[in-house]
């Protein structure tokens, strides 16, 4: 049952969202095609218009992937569908594993998508290499692999964002148990979910740190020069921790789910 409820969301979030996966390949194409002809005053304009609208696409593939995840989640569940969603015959549960499940699918596919528009746009041997030299002289004066750098970092950025995704689905869920301001309520208290989950993660670090002089270090100075060895463990103890946060708050949301919907 799962895989159907997915399918039908699957289908709502292509529909919302392949406008701009397909606007950004598109504006990805033309900037390379118009930056690879001669150069005059007048392609030069169209030629920048085109990188500003692509970049333009990027940002909002991020930022419609979180806000059309928000309202999939309020209008299939608390909204007028919520009618005929609550009539299926499936559990609270699965009903918001196909949300999270939905939610991470897309947000792959954004990444994907944002991160082929910048290889069409911008790849070149000469730029390639540009860009692997800049992370080399990163990663040789910080003695640590460049692998492992560029992985962890889009592995914290993206635990984030989804991290800040699903604080936005308990906001709603505790939100729409509210009878007046549901919307006000929900967007207040996903707001301090994600304060909450980031105050967790710097608490859990500190107080790893009790136990670890080196990561106690970086809370007690104020130097640019960080230790190798303490920004590597930094790097994956923030990744396990969001792991175990989005974890702990997917079974909060629930637990909330599951104690009843007011429709609207």
């Amino acid at each position: 049952m799962l895989v159907k409820l997915l399918k039908y969301d699957l289908k709502y979030m292509i529909r919302n969202m392949s406008i701009f996966y397909i606007l950004s390949i598109f504006f990805a194409i033309t900037t390379r095609i118009l930056f690879s002809l001669e150069q005059s005053v007048i392609i030069n304009i169209i030629s920048h218009i085109s990188m500003g609208c692509m970049i333009s696409m990027l940002a909002s593939i991020l930022i419609n992937t979180m806000m059309r995840s928000w309202i999939r989640f309020r209008d299939s569940l608390y909204k007028d569908e919520a009618y005929l969603t609550h009539t299926l015959p499936v559990t609270k549960n699965e009903l918001y594993n196909s949300k999270f499940f939905l939610t991470l699918i897309f947000f792959f596919i954004g990444f994907f998508v944002i991160i082929l528009s910048l290889f069409i746009a911008y790849y070149s041997k000469d730029n390639w290499l540009a860009i692997t030299n800049f992370i080399k002289n990163i990663t040789i004066g910080l003695n640590m692999s460049t692998a492992f750098l560029v992985t962890m970092f889009i592995i914290v950025v993206f635990l984030e964002i989804f991290n800040a995704i699903q604080c936005g689905f308990y906001g709603i869920i505790l939100g729409y148990q509210k009878n007046n301001g549901k919307l006000g309520y929900s967007v207040l208290f996903g707001f301090i979910s994600y304060l909450v989950a980031q105050f967790l993660v710097l608490f859990l670090i500190f107080i790893y740190g009790l136990f670890d002089s080196s990561i106690m270090e970086l809370f007690k100075t104020a130097a640019v020069s960080i230790d190798v060895n303490s920004f590597k463990i930094l790097l994956i103890i923030a990744s396990l921790l969001y792991l175990v946060i989005i974890y702990v708050m997917s079974l909060l949301c629930k637990k909330s789910f599951n104690k009843g919907v007011n429709i609207e």
